[in-house]
Order: C-alpha cells, then structure tokens, then sequence
C-alpha cells in the first residue's frame, strides 16, 4: 500500500526521472522514467508494449499514478557481461549509472535509458542482469512495486 504523501497522479510529462507510473485503468500503461541525453523518457514495463521507450516532454495523451524515488534492485544470480550480448529490459551497471537497455517506439535498435545516476564509479566495468526490481523504503519498510518477468540473456 502506498500513503498519499508517496504518490501524485498525473501526465507522464509532469513525472521526473526515479518515478515509476502505474496505471489507472486497462488501457493505461506501467512504465518507469528515466532519460536519454537529459531527456525523460519514459519506458514501457506493461506486456503489450514491454521494453519499448519514448521522450516524455511533449506527451499530453498518457497519464498515471506516478511514484517519485524509486529505486532498482537487481539479483545478483542474474548478472552477466553485457560485452559478450545483450537484450532488452536487461538492468546494466556501468560508470556512474544504472541504465535499461530498451528501443525506441516503432525502432528496431535499441538505447541504454538513464535510470538512476551518481551513484560510486566502476570504471571501466560492467555488469548486466537480467532479474530487477523495482522498489521504494529500505529495510522493513521497504516495498516492491513492480517485477522484471523471467527471462534469458
């Protein structure tokens, strides 16, 4: 459950990067912010359009429960080298980011969107995982939101 002071309701535009949106209805959408080149974006976690993204600064049309702050958190038994391959809705860990890779609406190539940022360096490093994790609070207070599905690399 979340207390009203955790959550506002709103167009995808208003919600900054670190929101997750969940829908209201059936025909609104589960998608996390983040940005591309300091451009919120936002990115499809629902089933129909998964993995796809979009930049938000002119979307008037897609609304939502919008939760501020939220974090990833990653199953470190899912980890791989993201230099040996990669696939969409994998979580990767490199320079000073946690970055989803997904694609562009109606694009067959896909991007790294800017999750969360400033976080300690790993170098040259990377890391990439396949099972995350989307949740707010920490300890006992924390909670999970929302579930990356299983899957392969």
């Amino acid at each position: 459950m979340l207390s009203a002071s955790e959550f506002t309701v709103g167009a995808f535009k208003d919600a900054l990067p670190g929101s997750l949106i969940l829908p209201r209805s059936e025909r609104e959408e589960t998608v996390l912010i983040g940005r591309v080149a300091n451009a919120p974006a936002a990115v499809f976690l629902s089933e129909r359009s998964r993995y796809e993204y979009f930049l938000t600064a002119d979307s008037d049309n897609w609304y939502g429960l919008i939760i501020p702050n939220v974090r990833i958190e990653v199953d470190e038994k899912s980890v791989f080298d993201p230099s040996y391959g990669n696939h969409l809705g994998a979580i990767q860990r490199v320079g000073t980011t946690i970055s989803i890779r997904a694609k562009a609406d109606r694009s067959l190539s896909a991007n790294y969107i800017v999750l969360e940022d400033g976080l300690d360096s790993v170098g040259e490093f990377k890391a990439a995982f396949t099972r995350w994790q989307v949740i707010m609070g920490e300890g006992f207070s924390k909670r999970i939101l929302w579930q990356a599905p299983a899957s392969k690399v």
